[in-house]
């Protein structure tokens, strides 16, 4: 007997909503009492933006009047009035990620403070402050793990001085500064940090400042973002000094003098990730020395780097990376590969990005076979063989995401397991023993037909799938249909041909839209 979706019990409806976007969720539980209720579950409203902006005051009337506990606010472009202050006051208990965006404090902020009316926020864990003047605005923000500043011109050492004194359990700082900034240079020498003093000043702003709030958060901050801010090498090496800090990564600013790099690492023996994609300099000796200091790193980037080469054979030594991205960085010799996969220690890779590189067919071939725990795999633009995919089929069972873009060599045996010869490791393994793929990108590989595709793309969970410029293939509705019949999750397909497609290098972004309330 065929069961109407609202006798469905509120936990299989919070399952089916959740693959929902936000705006689509909202205009669901306006459908019935019953969906509206089930919406209101924070897992189903915590990537829900309600954004304000200009007049706020009918906004706040108008959002008065809703029943859903929305987790995610934003003020953009607004004076913080009395209106937005009563307004925080009222759904305090509910914040739990806040955005201040190109807002001011107005004297009604100062009447505020004056009668006590300071925001204590105990649910709040994210706050990003860009470009805002909300100095005084919290008492307390006991659970705040995330902070985003951007510091704007005329700030200065009193608004992050105020910060800190609200925050205690702070694990992640993103910290970026408006480089128009008046900005007070520091002597070399190393100094008592003195907060009271840096509450008075009100003029510029130091690296004191933030030296203190890292400083005090030292038991908790465990990732820092400098990408944005400018520093000198000195302030980075105290930073790296302060006893009890321990980071788990670091994303450097990119104009920093790289050779200072190691001895950062080497105070922060506890990093696990770092991107040195900025490297300029020295880079064979700075990876090399980073991989010595950190032994027990996990992730490490190294894109569109033009000049790193020898150090890939240090890096196949780190004995606990998890995640390699080495795209772009293309002037690594297939000689050094083969010495790096020759003296392998690195048998924990989840997340390998090497298109285009250098590397051997045989030396890829046994770099994955010690990494059977791969999940995300990009292998475009290297002469992968029939048989070396054969081994992705067989062994790589994990895998969620496989990019084989303008691999010259790949046919329809090595997509169907169909090949002549088999070595005694080797068994046939067609394409389809992948039951985790998600996403499948074969473009611009000639020598795959509609035969190899239709026999050997047949996965359960596949969402995106790719075959883009395949001279091959014979593109119509039929092929089409066939693949989607055989591919039930099947949302994105691309088979024609954009310029952007066949770049080989091109970024691709991926960002999560937000229903925004707007007046």
């Amino acid at each position: 007997m065929a069961r109407d979706i609202s006798s469905l019990p509120p936990e299989v409806l919070t399952h089916i909503f959740q693959f929902l976007n936000g705006g689509d969720r909202l205009k669901v539980s306006q459908v019935c009492k019953k969906w509206l209720q089930t919406i209101n579950f924070p897992e189903l409203l915590c990537d829900v933006k309600i954004q304000f902006g200009g007049e706020v005051d009918e906004g706040f009337k108008l959002f008065s009047r809703m029943t859903r506990r929305f987790q995610w606010f934003s003020f953009c472009k607004i004076v913080i009035g009395n209106s937005a202050i009563e307004f925080l006051e009222k759904y305090s208990n509910q914040l739990v990620t806040l955005s201040f965006i190109d807002c001011s404090g107005g004297e009604s902020q100062s009447q505020s403070e004056f009668k006590g009316k300071k925001l204590r926020c105990d649910n709040l864990k994210t706050l990003h402050v860009l470009n805002s003047d909300i100095p005084s605005l919290f008492a307390s923000l006991p659970n705040v793990t995330t902070l985003t500043l951007h510091i704007f011109f005329g700030q200065s050492d009193y608004f992050l001085s105020e910060l800190t004194k609200c925050l205690f359990k702070l694990e992640r700082l993103l910290l970026g500064l408006d480089y128009r900034l008046p900005f007070k240079k520091e002597p070399r020498k190393r100094f008592r940090l003195d907060e009271e003093a840096l509450e008075k000043n009100k003029s510029v702003f130091t690296f004191s400042s933030v030296e203190l709030l890292i400083e005090k958060n030292r038991k908790t901050l465990r990732d820092v973002d400098f990408t944005l801010y400018k520093v000198t090498t000195q302030f980075l090496l105290r930073i790296s000094e302060i006893e009890g800090l321990k980071l788990r990564s670091m994303l450097f600013p990119h104009k920093l003098l790289s050779s200072y790099i190691p001895k950062f690492c080497e105070m922060q023996s506890s990093l696990m990730h770092l991107d040195l994609s900025f490297l300029s300099r020295d880079t064979d000796f700075i990876v090399s020395a980073v991989c010595k200091c950190l032994p027990n790193l996990q992730v490490l980037i190294i894109r569109e780097n033009p000049k790193i080469d020898r150090c890939i054979i240090e890096v196949f030594q780190l004995q606990n990376l998890v995640k390699l991205d080495v795209s772009g960085s293309r002037n690594i010799s297939e000689c050094n590969y083969q010495v790096a996969v020759a003296n392998l220690k690195t048998f924990k890779l989840k997340y390998l990005n090497l298109p285009f590189a250098k590397i051997s067919d045989g030396s890829l071939f046994n770099l994955l076979k010690c990494n059977q725990n791969i999940r995300h795999l990009d292998a475009s633009g290297i002469r992968v063989s029939n048989e070396t995919l054969n081994m992705i089929c067989q062994k790589l069972t994990l895998l969620k995401c496989l990019i084989l873009k303008s691999c010259p060599t790949i046919s329809d045996s090595g997509l169907t397991g169909e090949l002549e010869n088999y070595s005694d490791s080797l068994t046939a393994t067609p394409l389809f023993n992948l039951k985790y793929l998600t996403e499948l990108n074969l473009s611009q590989n000639n020598l795959i037909t509609n035969q190899g595709c239709i026999k050997a793309i047949r996965f359960r969970k596949l969402a995106n799938l790719s075959l883009i410029a395949c001279r091959g293939l014979n593109l119509n509705d039929d092929f089409e249909i066939e693949l989607k019949k055989q591919n039930p999750c099947l949302r994105n397909i691309k088979v024609k041909c954009k310029l952007m497609d066949l770049l080989p290098f091109t970024s691709k972004f991926c960002f999560c839209m937000s229903s925004e309330f707007t007046k």
